[in-house]
This record gives structure tokens, C-alpha cells and sequence, in this order.
């Protein structure tokens, strides 16, 4: 429900705008830097097991736009899938689950609702800000030895970011992005099937090159 309000939620911004604006279409390729750091609390003993990790991740994105004539647009971006890796451990104990533990996840079906401000010009390109709220699904693909799994959860995110772009001299209608941001998702929060629990924060920066074509 929260992806489909998300989606509506996007176009009505769109709707809004004026009816001269311009429409951008595209795809980005975009570099990110993931860190994710949690904790897993034991339903027996209550111990803590705390780990962090870091990941880089390029993935595609495909966007669209309402680009009004005072430059400012509004937005819409997918990712597919982005992987945010794994990282294992092993235990000893004398509760029959000695082994190896292997967390991973990735991050799905991400969308964004973004608003791009112009703010300035350097070397005759616009200069812009950025904010978005992000929606993703995170999808836990862990291997543990006890056999707990813990389910996937939807997540919402704040991104503030700072971008320039400008038309390209070749093909008509043709111009590109250039953008550095910074993601803030909310905390993951679960109890697995054998009432273990975990919480964990999800921080991203990403670095984002597009092409896009306005009509």
C-alpha cells in the first residue's frame, strides 16, 4: 500500500504543474555506497551481537520528470534491485546451532518522489538542489545456522542531495544530470521465526550520472 500511495502520490505532483513545462525522461547509472550497521538479540540469553558493514553497488535507474519553466522538477526514479552484501560469522555453543551465519539482503523495487530546485549557475550550468523520499523493500537472504529467518520490510527514506545539469550540444532535446546524494533510511526493525530479534540502520551515498530527453 505504502509503494502504491507513493506511485499516486508522484503523479499528482506531476499533474500540478504548469502546462508548458517540459516532460524529461532517462536512465542513470549510479555508484552506491551502502553502510548498514545492526544488532541481533538472542531470544534464550539476550546477548547482543553487533556488526556493521559497507558496500558499493552500480545499478541502473530510470526516471521521469515535469520540468517547469522556472527549472524546477519534479520526479520520479526506480531501482530495480540494489545489492547491500553479506557478512558472516561463527559461533560455538552448546545449543546445538554451531556453525556459520551469513547475512545478507538487498534493497527492492526502490522508488523516489524528488524535487529538484535550481540554486545557482557555474561554468553556464544550472546548479540545483535535491530532496526525495525513497521507498524500498529490503529482502533479507540470510543463511544462519539455527535455521531463523527474519521477514522483509518495507522501508522509507529521506534524501537531501546537490546536482548540475545542462543540455547537451549533440542530439536535440538531450541534456544530462550530475548529482552527488545522501540517503537516510528509517531502522529495520523484526523478530525472526525463532524470536530472535534484530534492529539495524541503513545510511546510503550515491553518485549519479543521467541522460535524459525532454519533449
Amino acid at each position: 500500500m505504502k509503494k502504491i500511495s507513493l506511485v499516486i502520490l508522484s503523479f499528482l505532483f506531476l499533474s500540478l504543474q504548469a502546462v508548458k513545462a517540459e516532460i524529461g525522461v532517462g536512465i542513470s547509472g549510479a555508484v552506491h555506497f551502502l553502510d548498514a550497521s545492526g544488532t541481533e538479540t538472542t531470544r534464550q540469553s539476550s546477548e547482543k551481537n553487533s556488526g556493521s558493514h559497507s558496500e558499493e553497488a552500480a545499478v541502473p535507474e530510470l526516471f521521469i520528470e515535469h520540468i517547469a519553466e522556472d527549472g524546477i522538477a519534479f520526479g520520479l526514479s526506480y531501482i530495480p534491485t540494489a545489492e547491500m552484501g553479506s557478512k558472516s560469522r561463527s559461533d560455538s555453543n552448546s545449543e546445538g546451532d554451531t556453525g556459520t551465519y551469513t547475512a545478507k539482503a538487498e534493497l527492492e523495487d526502490l522508488y523516489q518522489v524528488y524535487v529538484d530546485v535550481p540554486v545557482s549557475q557555474a561554468y553556464g550550468q544550472e546548479v540545483y538542489t535535491k530532496i526525495g523520499l525513497q521507498h524500498a523493500t529490503i529482502a533479507t537472504l540470510e543463511s544462519l545456522n539455527s535455521g531463523e529467518t527474519y521477514p522483509d520490510e518495507d522501508v522509507m527514506g529521506l534524501t537531501l542531495g546537490l546536482g548540475m545539469k545542462g543540455d547537451l550540444p549533440y542530439g536535440n532535446s538531450l541534456y544530462y544530470k550530475s548529482e552527488l546524494t545522501y540517503t537516510n533510511f528509517e531502522e529495520y526493525r523484526a523478530t525472526g521465526t525463532a524470536g530472535n530479534k534484530v534492529e539495524a540502520d541503513l545510511e546510503s551515498i550515491a553518485a549519479r550520472l543521467s541522460i535524459g530527453y525532454k519533449f
